[in-house]
């Protein structure tokens, strides 16, 4: 069986930074990728299609969300 007894020595604070990491990781995967990449198959490259965008929007959402908690 697993044995998660290890976690109850993490502090509240080491839990809310890995959890913040753990958020921070698709953003950059994000903000990595190919504009062409994005956009492929899109009829046009308005704005509001760019991923990099959208993620960055709800990422910082989830920040000040998680943070406060």
């Amino acid at each position: 069986m697993l044995n998660f007894d290890w976690i109850s020595s993490i502090d509240a604070g080491s839990a809310k930074l890995i959890v913040l990491i753990t958020f921070l990781l698709p953003l950059i995967f994000a903000l990595t990728l190919k504009k062409n990449y994005i956009f492929a198959g899109a009829e046009n490259n308005k704005p509001w299609r760019n991923l990099k965008i959208w993620v960055t929007i709800l990422t910082g959402i989830m920040l000040i969300i998680y943070s406060s908690f």
